[in-house]
């Protein structure tokens, strides 16, 4: 039987793709946001913190694709200058907004999904849920980037040259 497709149309439609799952987090993060903006009156900051995660995520991709400081004809290398500074700015800045959002969310936990309670303070169960579940996911992912960095920071201290006349007391 003939492919109908080239074998990069068959990569692109799979659901092995990276990047659809992540467009597909974003769209339903900032669904769920917008849908739900009003219904947590015990935690009012859980959908901003759905919609920010977003408006964060997208404001990162310019800063991914787009080629700012190099030419078109020139293969793109390792980020310069003002881009570097604009990627680290927004990374710092998902890295408070996790954190935030993690107050916020697991401040909150086992909240009453009971919109006739007595108080008034509930929220929607389907907006704690899916809040909830993101900031674990955020949050491991955090982890993860913080335990590589410290596994290249160990690789560069020990695989790096040391000087062979190296005398202790000749730094002193």
């Amino acid at each position: 039987m003939m492919n109908m497709y080239p074998r990069s149309s068959a990569r692109c439609l799979s659901f092995n793709n990276p990047q659809l799952c992540n467009h597909t987090l974003l769209m339903s993060t900032i669904s769920t946001g917008v849908v739900y903006f009003n219904d947590c009156p015990q935690q009012p900051n859980i959908p901003n913190y759905l919609l920010g995660m977003a408006l964060l995520t997208l404001l990162m991709i310019p800063c991914v694709t787009l080629p700012c400081e190099s030419d078109a004809a020139q293969p793109r290398g390792h980020p310069k200058g003002f881009k570097a500074c604009l990627m680290c700015l927004l990374s710092l800045c998902i890295f408070i907004w996790i954190l935030a959002g993690d107050v916020w969310v697991f401040s909150v936990y086992q909240p009453s999904y009971d919109r006739s309670a007595a108080d008034g303070l509930y929220c929607d169960k389907t907006l704690y849920t899916f809040a909830f579940w993101n900031a674990v996911w955020e949050t491991f992912g955090v982890w993860v980037q913080l335990v590589k960095l410290c596994k290249g920071l160990l690789c560069y201290v020990f695989i790096s040259p040391t000087p062979a006349n190296r005398d202790f007391y000749g730094n002193v």
